[in-house]
This record gives structure tokens, sequence and C-alpha cells, in this order.
């Protein structure tokens, strides 16, 4: 059994692991949904504490009639709609055993309805708008079973949304300007975000909760990347001996 890498969440999952801006997510999604309340959201994001299982960051169930599965990404992922179809199924699965509802009737099982988004907070560069599931079979294969990802680059200026994404750019920046002082980069990305109206609420209220997080996320990353790095040269070692090994042979 593997532990986890970040036994904490992710501002992402504390920001909308909270119904209020749940609520806030979903109608930017759906802002035709004008009734809509906190009431009628239901959070089931598949959480998985110590282990390496299926989890994903944030799943919204909407009146039983709607299943949203949000993932926040800051480097490309071109996997999201495989990881998509298995966090699809895991949830299918627990909202099935939840309801007591069983598949082995003659009647047909009625689901919600399944919408999947990607928040991406890096460079846009030249990725799609949509990621595919069929992207992953190969050319020209035609496959019965369908699932995109709408991919989320950018929103309107203001919106909870708008907001998170470029509460991430303003973190990015500070740790480039403060490679050796992870409280520099924390203290001053509250600074700013708090003058530029990003995420402020939030941030003033869970001022404490979200400096352990940050600063969790940036020792933690420091810590594999060295991890990576090690493995990287060990590889490198390992191939030259090999390769040595060949030649003396010859």
């Amino acid at each position: 059994m593997k532990y986890k890498r970040k036994a904490k969440d992710s501002v992402f999952t504390n920001l909308f692991g909270r119904k209020k801006y749940a609520l806030q997510l979903f109608k930017v999604l759906h802002p035709e949904e004008k009734d809509a309340t906190e009431d009628d959201i239901e959070i089931i994001t598949i959480e998985n504490v110590m282990t390496d299982g299926i989890y994903n960051d944030l799943g919204l169930m909407f009146r039983s009639r709607l299943i949203l599965l949000v993932e926040a990404q800051s480097t490309w992922n071109g996997n999201m709609a495989a990881r998509s179809l298995l966090y699809l199924s895991e949830t299918y699965k627990r909202y099935l055993e939840k309801n007591k509802i069983s598949l082995f009737t003659s009647s047909t099982v009625e689901l919600p309805v399944p919408e999947v988004y990607v928040i991406f907070t890096g460079e846009k560069s030249n990725h799609p708008e949509r990621i595919k599931l069929n992207d992953h079979f190969p050319d020209g294969t035609v496959s019965p079973l369908q699932l995109n990802v709408k991919m989320i680059y950018d929103s309107k200026e203001g919106d909870i949304i708008y907001q998170y994404i470029n509460f991430c750019k303003v973190f990015d920046e500070m740790r480039k300007k403060y490679p050796e002082s992870i409280v520099l980069a924390v203290k001053d990305t509250f600074r700013i975000c708090l003058n530029k109206k990003l995420l402020s609420e939030f941030l003033k209220e869970h001022e404490t909760e979200l400096n352990d997080i940050m600063y969790d996320f940036l020792y933690n990353e420091e810590y594999w990347r060295k991890l990576m790095l090690r493995d990287e040269r060990k590889k490198a070692r390992e191939e030259g001996l090999a390769e040595g090994l060949a030649e003396g042979a010859r």
C-alpha cells in the first residue's frame, strides 16, 4: 500500500469542498439555474485519505439529476478523459449503492447526467477545448464508448473560476520570485490576492489553514522533485553501465 504524496487537501478541494463556493462554481457552469441554492448541491467527491486509490478533486450532484466532476490541473495531462472515466464509474457505483438501486432488474435504471470539466491554471498554448476518450484509441477506431472533458482556461472576470485561476497564477509567480523562501512566497500571494480581490473572503476566513496547505504543497513538491531527479540520475548510470558491459562483450 502506497501513501499519498499529499495527505492534506489542495486549495482547490478545500475551496470547493464548501457548499458556499461549490454553488458559485455550479452557477458559473450553469448560469441558467438562477434559483439554485446550497440545498440543491451535494458534495460527492471521491476521497482516499491515505492511499493512492481512485480519488478526484471535486464531485457535485445537483438535485439528483446531474453529476459534475471537476479536476484542477496546473500542468498538461492528456489522460484526463481516461481518468475521468474511472472517476465516473466509481461515482455511479457509489450512487447506486447509496440509493440501493440494483442493475439486475428488468426495468431500465435512470442515472444522473454526467458533465466533466478540467480547470487548467497553466498556459493555454495550443491545448484543445476538449479532451476526448476516443483520443486514447488507435487512429481510425470508432468506439461506442464516448466521454468528452471540457477544458476551462479562463472565465468571466470576477466569478469564482476566474478568481481561482488567477489566485494560482499569482502563487506560481511568487514561487518563482522567492525560490528560496516559502514563507515570502505564501505571504506575498495572500497580500496580492487580497488586494486584487481574488478569493479574498475565503482567504480571510481560512488564512491559517491555507497557509498550512500551501507550505505543505511547496515542501512536498521540492521533496518529490529531488526524488525524481535522483531516480533519473540512477537510471542514467544504470543505462551507461549496461551499455559499457555490452560494448565490452562485443
